[in-house]
């Protein structure tokens, strides 16, 4: 998949430059990047970079599918709603991605319950399983694998854990659940404890609902779920929630919604075994004008990509759009930073289209071969409508590229901080233009060239190459760099780098 240069966003001014001793460590920071293991290296933030010059940080622009949405509300029972208010997850044994979603049937209300569709081709085509779990009305065949514990799914969360011993808990849910009282003409069922929502004490609720909270529930395939699920807090994290295994921290990490002076923000969980869990953390504000409504985090290639809802309120009344995601990235999970603000990481369509209000991004992505599988609800109606016909988008982005370092005109280049890695063969990602060049070149201590690895040595890298090897005259991988005395130099010209990496010798 071609990402050209009109389908890039340039995010910073050319010619940005870090210092040479900039690559010190900075409080917490090592003074040499490990870089083992083959892991990718991005530049969605400087992490990496020591120095730049006469290039731009640019932001990849995903392809939305032609034929969106791929999941439209065709059944009784998610005929207001098809709402990727969900997750997506890539089962490797079965090659199958299969995609968790809220089914709302109520066009005044929420009545969400958990549904499950599939794609058996890589994404290329969905279907919706004819169950025999839950039935609906006179229909005993659905695609609904879980009801809410009480009442209504509020943004399930669905994800594998390789981790887990216990194949009977191989797929977990984080859910938030409670009824909508509003809709059900009750009396409130909640309350302000700081910047969060609790359940009170001793609601009102309706017949057979039980208490509002924070729930799990554990499933060997994610289609048949034990039940009952298990309540875990008694927090109500009123939006689409954010859940995975970490083994950075080996635990748990849940994102959830906070409510601060900026409105809606993100915070942040912990749990050692999923059904103990710290009280949140906020982590992530935006401001009264855009507050984040939600986001959904991916551990990808070593680092934490967020995709962040911006919300704006005062747009729900001018017909322009009023949600779609942004970028973030964290080292740590914690400490983010938004590299593209202001810049629609999947833009709202134009005026008339089935997603000009709203692109509500599922809390994970998929990646399959070199693309990357991005899933969103999107609705052509206002935030502040309760019925607001979502169906589910898909749009796909070349691995590794949500951010590229481009030459903004002429040469430019990139020096990285001190590195180590094994010996092995240097492999890019990277488009370069006709007419164009990509070179690099190992830099010894006190910014020496490598004999050898020179770049006039360089044979250089042409086309458009997700894998590339960089090779020198007669070299075709790179030592060991021993004390992390190496750096990379990368010379730009007519082209764009996403990533690179070593892969050790013998992979």
């Amino acid at each position: 998949m071609r990402i050209g240069p009109l389908n890039l966003v340039v995010a910073i001014v050319a010619g940005s430059v870090c210092l040479w001793g900039s690559s010190a460590a900075r409080a917490g920071e090592p003074a040499v990047r490990d870089i083992g293991g083959g892991v990718r290296q991005m530049f969605l933030d400087d992490w990496i970079c020591a120095q730049t010059t006469g290039v731009e940080r640019r932001q990849g622009r995903p392809m939305k599918r032609s034929d969106n949405p791929i999941l439209r509300r065709d059944k009784p029972w998610d005929a207001s709603r098809c709402d990727l208010y969900g997750s997506a997850v890539l089962d490797p044994g079965q090659k199958r991605i299969q995609l968790f979603y809220a089914a709302n049937n109520a066009f005044d209300g929420h009545e969400d319950r958990l549904a499950y569709a599939e794609s058996l081709d890589g994404g290329r085509t969905w279907t919706k399983p004819e169950l025999e779990l839950i039935p609906f009305g006179g229909h005993r065949q659905t695609n609904l694998v879980m009801l809410p514990p009480a009442q209504v799914m509020h943004g399930p969360c669905v994800f594998r854990d390789e981790h887990e011993e216990d194949p009977a808990k191989r797929y977990k849910l984080f859910s938030s659940s409670y009824p909508d009282t509003a809709y059900l003409k009750l009396p409130r069922c909640y309350e302000h404890r700081g910047q969060y929502v609790y359940s009170i004490d001793k609601p009102t609720l309706p017949p057979n609902c039980g208490m509002p909270g924070i729930y799990v529930a554990y499933s060997p395939d994610g289609i048949h779920w034990k039940t009952p699920a298990v309540r875990v807090s008694d927090m109500m994290s009123d939006t689409a929630q954010s859940a995975f295994w970490d083994p950075r921290i080996g635990k748990y990490v849940a994102y959830v919604r906070a409510r601060t002076n900026n409105g809606r923000s993100v915070a942040r969980m912990e749990s050692d075994d999923f059904e103990h869990w710290t009280e949140p953390v906020v982590v992530l504000e935006g401001t009264p004008e855009r507050s984040l409504y939600s986001m959904g985090v991916n551990r990808y290639e070593g680092i934490y990509v967020g995709t962040v809802w911006i919300f704006e309120p005062g747009a729900d009344s001018t017909g322009k759009p009023v949600i779609w995601p942004e970028l973030a990235v964290s080292r740590d999970g914690i400490a983010w930073s938004r590299p593209f603000v202001g810049e629609a990481l999947v833009p709202c369509g134009p005026s008339g289209s089935a997603d000009s209000r709203q692109i509500r991004m599922a809390s994970s992505f998929v990646v399959v071969d070199d693309v990357i599988l991005l899933f969103f609800g999107q609705s052509d109606r206002p935030h502040n409508t309760v019925d607001m016909r979502v169906d589910i988008g898909m749009a796909t982005l070349r691995r590794d590229g949500f951010a590229a370092m481009a030459a903004a005109g002429g040469e430019g280049s990139i020096l990285t901080k001190p590195l180590r890695f094994e010996a092995g063969r240097l492999c890019v990602n990277a488009e370069v233009e006709p007419g164009g060049s990509l070179r690099a070149e190992l830099v010894g201590a006190k910014g020496v060239p490598v004999t050898g690895y020179e770049l006039g040595a360089c044979v250089g890298v042409e086309g458009d190459a997700p894998h590339a090897p960089v090779v020198w005259k007669g070299r075709s991988t790179v030592p060991e760099s021993e004390g992390g005395e190496y750096r990379i130099r990368f010379v730009l010209e007519r082209a764009r780098v996403y990533s690179f990496w070593v892969e050790p010798s013998g992979v």
